[in-house]
């Protein structure tokens, strides 16, 4: 196969790619947020150092999915899904920053 024939393939499947990778990067930055404010899902942190490594962790997989995805669709032509994956992994953040503000008040 070609690489003309894979960059084809991949731009005709961009629609239906745009919503599965929506739906997995939405779950995964809210898992990876509740990470960064020291709430690790399955894990009970019970130190300092752990918290911090905790976020550390997630900020480092956050920063590489983002743009480790962004070059991928970008390459392949998926306008659709760059867009979706940009979208779904900063706008669910944002949200529950603003959520968790709003609850402060």
């Amino acid at each position: 196969m070609s690489g003309i024939r894979v960059w084809e393939s991949a731009r005709r499947r961009d629609k239906p790619t745009a919503v599965i990778i929506g739906a997995g990067n939405l779950l995964m930055s809210s898992v990876l947020f509740l990470m960064m404010i020291g709430t690790v899902p399955f894990y009970e942190i019970t130190t300092r150092e752990q918290e911090t490594a905790a976020q550390h962790t997630a900020i480092r997989i956050f920063g590489g999915w983002l743009a480790a995805g962004l070059v991928l669709f970008l390459v392949l032509g998926m306008r659709r899904t760059a867009l979706s994956h940009l979208t779904m992994m900063l706008v669910p953040p944002a949200a529950l920053i603003l959520i968790l503000l709003l609850l402060a008040q």
